[in-house]
C-alpha cells in the first residue's frame, strides 16, 4: 500500500478511522437502547445468567448479527488485510465500551465496573466483572490505532510470534471468563472470583508480541 496515493493517503485512512469510530459509538448505544427495552419486555436481569428459549430465540442471533455488522464495515473501512484485521477490533473496542456506557446511563446498571454480566454466549456463556471486558476492548483501541499508524509509515510485519501472541492473549482470556461458566449458569455469582491474573498475563503477552513485531519491521 501507498500511503501518499489519492486512494489510500494518510488523510484519508484516519477519515476513515474516524467515521469508523464514529458508527462503533452509535452502535454501541443503540444496542445498549435494544437491551433496555428487552429489559423491560422479558423478565431478563442484564446482569444474571440468561437460560431457556429467550437465550436460543433472542440474545445468540442478536449478538451474530452484532459480529456481522462489525465485520462488514470493518471491511469497507479498511484498505488491505492488516487494516480491515484492525478495524474489526478498534469498532469492536468502542462498541463493547459504548454499550456499558449507554446501559449505566439509561438504567443504571452496572452499578460499577465490578458488577458481573454475562458477557457473550457463543460458544457457551462468557461471565466476569465489567472491567475485564472494557480493559480488553482498551488493549483492543489502542493497539489497533498503533497498527494503523504504522500501515502509514512502515507496516508492521505480520511475523508467526506476533499472530500466535495475539491467539494466546485472547484464550487466556477467554478461559478467564468461562472457566466458571457451569457453575455460574447453575449456582449463579455467589462465591466466584474472577481470575484477574489471567486477563494480565493475556495483556502482557499481546503487547510483547506487538512489540516484537514493530523492532521485526523497523529492523529490515
Amino acid at each position: 500500500m501507498n500511503p501518499d496515493s489519492p486512494a489510500t493517503g494518510r488523510h484519508t485512512l484516519w477519515s476513515r478511522l474516524a467515521w469508523l469510530g464514529v458508527y462503533a459509538v452509535a452502535m454501541g448505544l443503540l444496542e445498549a437502547i435494544c437491551v433496555v427495552y428487552l429489559r423491560r419486555l422479558l423478565p431478563l436481569d442484564t446482569g444474571s445468567p440468561i437460560a431457556g428459549l429467550e437465550k436460543l430465540r433472542i440474545e445468540i442471533p442478536r449478538e451474530i448479527c452484532t459480529i456481522v455488522m462489525l465485520v462488514a464495515v470493518a471491511w469497507l473501512s479498511g484498505v488491505n488485510v492488516r487494516t480491515r484485521v484492525a478495524a474489526f477490533f478498534f469498532a469492536f473496542g468502542i462498541w463493547d465500551i459504548l454499550y456499558y456506557i449507554g446501559l449505566w446511563w439509561w438504567a443504571g446498571w452496572p452499578e460499577s465496573l465490578w458488577t458481573w454480566d454475562c458477557l457473550f454466549l457463543i460458544p457457551q456463556p462468557w461471565y466476569g466483572p465489567v472491567l475485564a471486558p472494557v480493559l480488553i476492548s482498551l488493549y483492543f483501541i489502542l493497539g489497533c490505532c498503533w497498527l494503523w499508524w504504522a500501515e502509514q509509515e512502515q507496516p508492521v510485519r505480520w511475523t508467526s510470534v506476533l499472530v500466535f501472541s495475539q491467539l494466546l492473549a485472547f484464550a487466556l482470556w477467554f478461559w478467564s471468563f468461562v472457566q466458571d461458566s457451569h457453575a455460574i449458569s447453575v449456582h449463579g455469582y455467589k462465591g466466584v472470583t474472577y481470575s484477574w491474573w489471567l486477563l494480565v498475563l493475556g495483556g502482557l503477552v499481546g503487547a510483547a508480541g506487538l512489540w516484537h513485531g514493530w523492532r521485526k519491521t523497523f529492523r529490515r
